[in-house]
């Protein structure tokens, strides 16, 4: 037997049970409409979780209902006592058990994984005229939305409004305002963000006539996929099915207080001490995170730099931000391994320089990339190609797999692992699927680092025109000579800008206030052939931080003007 119950739904006001869709005894299939829970935002659909008969309804139309409150009851193997039937459905319930019994769909397209890739290229097939099925195991969203980039920010802004209490006093705003981080609040709003956002998903899915199918997706051949009881046979397939967290197999990895970043997305109390083991965006962003809650953070990083993957000043930056909010970094440093003290403590062991040293923490966040999510796909029965090494699934330009009408986006089949990536993706797969070609450059894809300040990149970087041997020139324009940056107190850092010979953008480092929304300007300018002369030219409004774009773009034709 299968409890459908009331989600955790944002709500201001009571929620109400509204439509009730089915009868006792009705066969639903997984991902059907059964009834509706009225809010505040409106109308939100439950779904059947599994395949089966109803065999109890809890509640009526109108009752007034909480998160957790048993709505139905599903059979899952399609029987009921006999004093639940009525006499009209005596004959529907002496059908095959569901379990048994394989429906069949055909579709234009079926995307397997329901996260940013998945989502928006299902939306977006839909509204070019497709007829599309898409397929998620867990919650809509996926990765990003649930347990990745939303709720990472929604805490990454709780310790922005926290940090910014001890500047009052400099902004003429004064009291005693006894500020503390209450961890159970911060987390309920950390939810109430991703439940709205799910529920947008699901509403606009629902709005497209997307069908949605719960459960895991498995390749019976290239042809063919089953999810649950239910075999579709598609016309085109796209794979998103994501990445998975990549734990670094040292001895003690397995501890119970060596966390992933979904574990860190839920600690209930702030740990006194942390140790983050891997420098790269993830890493950094938890590492600011819990050093503004009151955690005392060691930063543990094999690279010889954090954020290693960035231009290097981009990680010379964060370093020396770090030494300032006292987050101890130790670079160019191989773990060991990581033991448990009788105190609960956990010592990491690593190695720096040919030197054993050794850091204790009451928690440990392994943060050492992500893998390529492919563990049950049933990738085996097909002809599908992937690299061996990493498992990630082989594309081209149009995210095309060697199986024509098979398409692979996101994290499962792309070295930069980004939600907005994916979705572009998404797509591209979908317009070459109706014969349109519009190939991604992999050079202008933008990359954020929420820490405080905030990192972001696009292009190149310098050490990448120098490896390559591509002649580059190169200005900086820092915001302390900004003034909208000293009015919000935010002076720290950048903005860097490469350039040709001749004048084309080739890359941009921003380290600073809003970095995280001035580097869309700089890639709209590179993926449509602004140059730097044109760049100059374009008026900025004033006072804003975008003005740094403008200067440091005059910079590199000799015309800088602030600074």
């Amino acid at each position: 037997m299968v409890e459908i119950k009331t989600p955790m739904l944002p709500s201001n006001k009571p929620l109400i049970v509204g439509k009730i869709d089915v009868r006792v005894g009705d066969h639903v299939e997984q991902g059907q409409v059964i009834c509706q829970i009225e809010t505040a935002k409106g109308n939100h659909q439950i779904k059947a979780t599994e395949a089966g008969t109803i065999a109890e309804i809890l509640v009526e139309e109108g009752r007034e209902v909480v998160a957790n409150d048993v709505l139905m009851v599903i059979d899952e193997q399609g029987k009921i006592q006999p004093e639940q039937q009525s006499e009209s459905n005596k004959e529907i319930l002496t059908t095959v058990p569901t379990d048994t019994v394989q429906h069949h769909l055909e579709k234009d397209l079926l995307i397997i994984g329901a996260g940013p890739g998945g989502y928006v290229a299902a939306i977006y097939a839909s509204k070019r005229g497709m007829d599309v099925a898409i397929a998620e195991r867990k919650k809509l969203g996926g990765t990003c939305l649930n347990i990745g980039c939303i709720p990472t920010k929604s805490m990454v802004q709780s310790a922005h409004l926290f940090e910014l209490l001890n500047e009052m006093d400099l902004f003429g705003i004064e009291g005693d305002f006894h500020a503390s981080i209450n961890m159970e609040k911060v987390l309920q709003r950390k939810d109430e963000v991703v439940d709205t956002l799910v529920s947008g998903i699901e509403y606009l899915l629902n709005k497209n006539k997307v069908t949605v199918l719960q459960g895991t997706a498995h390749f019976l051949s290239d042809t063919e996929v089953q999810v649950g009881s239910t075999i579709i046979k598609a016309k085109n397939i796209i794979i998103a099915t994501g990445s998975v967290a990549a734990s670094l197999r040292v001895e003690g990895c397995d501890l119970p207080g060596v966390i992933d970043s979904t574990a860190a997305l839920d600690l209930h109390e702030v740990p006194d001490s942390l140790v983050v083991i891997g420098g790269g965006v993830i890493g950094l962003e938890f590492a600011f995170i819990y050093n503004t809650f009151g955690s005392k953070v060691h930063v543990v990083e094999f690279q010889k730099s954090l954020l290693p993957m960035l231009d290097a000043d981009a990680g010379k930056f964060i370093e020396g931000i770090c030494k300032e909010k006292h987050i101890q970094t130790s670079t160019s440093s191989k773990v060991i391994s990581i033991k448990q003290t009788v105190e609960g403590e956990y010592i990491v062991t690593y190695e720096k320089d040919g030197t054993t040293s050794y850091t204790i923490a009451d928690k440990v966040l392994m943060s050492t990339g992500r893998r390529a999510n492919t563990n049950g796909l049933g990738l085996e029965h097909t002809s599908i190609k992937t690299n061996k090494r990493t498992g990630e699934i082989l594309v081209d330009e149009y995210e095309q797999t060697n199986v024509p009408h098979i398409y692979a986006i996101g994290d499962v089949s792309s070295k930069v692992k980004l939600a907005h990536l994916a979705s572009q993706q998404g797509c591209v797969a979908v317009d070459h699927m109706l014969v349109e070609k519009h190939p991604i450059s992999d050079t202008n894809v933008p990359s954020v680092v929420y820490t405080n300040p905030e990192i972001a990149t696009v292009g190149y970087t310098e050490q990448a025109l120098k490896e390559q041997g591509i002649p580059y020139k190169v200005s900086r324009f820092d915001f302390s000579a900004n003034g909208r940056a000293l009015t919000m107190n935010q002076t720290e850092g950048f903005v860097k800008l490469l350039a040709s010979e001749d004048g084309t953008l080739l890359g941009a480092v921003i380290c600073g206030p809003d970095a995280s929304s001035l580097i869309a300007g700089v890639t709209v300018a590179m993926t449509n052939g602004v140059t730097v002369e044109q760049l100059t030219q374009t008026i900025f409004a004033h006072p804003t931080t975008s003005e740094a774009i403008r200067e440091a773009a005059l910079a590199l034709i000799g015309r800088g003007i602030h600074q």
